[in-house]
């Protein structure tokens, strides 16, 4: 016994499905792939975060451009790597909360704003607690963002 069976989708309209269903495919692995630069910014503050609680200075200061300077005095990079340092001294255990209030992208340059809460000390419970607004200018260079301006306020 032979059934014949029939065909729900005939021939022609199978391959247009299938080359359709390919470019469908193609454009969303293009789209996957492309950068979002606004979210690589925002990736890159997070992991600055991470570093201090981790207690890892170069993990920072990667996203440092070694021209860094700070608008309302001469402070550069290497300044820095001390203020960090010694803020790594005198807290054990740190806690740091970053929101990016503002991103503000011009190819590749870019301004954010960002509040800080950090908390630290030595035990189980912080000692010491303080808050920053960071306002930032940022610059890709070989593909990674780093902050190479920055302007800052305590305790807002």
């Amino acid at each position: 016994m032979h059934e014949k069976r029939t065909r729900l989708v005939p021939q022609p309209l199978r391959a247009t499905l299938a080359w359709l269903l390919l470019g469908c495919l193609a454009l969303l692995l293009v789209a996957c792939s492309r950068s979002d630069p606004e979210l690589e910014l925002r990736a890159a503050i997070t992991r600055m975060a991470q570093a201090i609680e981790r207690h890892a200075p170069g993990d920072l200061l990667e996203h440092v451009a070694d021209d860094f300077t700070r608008e309302s005095a001469t402070f550069g990079k290497r300044d820095v790597q001390r203020l960090l340092a010694g803020v790594l001294l005198r807290n054990e255990r740190i806690t740091v909360s970053a929101v990016v209030t503002s991103v503000v992208l011009t190819g590749d340059r870019a301004r954010t704003k960002v509040r800080v809460i950090a908390t630290g000390g030595s035990g189980l419970l912080p000692e010491r607690g303080q808050t920053w607004e960071f306002d930032a200018g940022w610059r890709r260079e070989k593909g990674t963002w780093r902050v190479f301006n920055a302007e800052w306020q305590e305790g807002i």
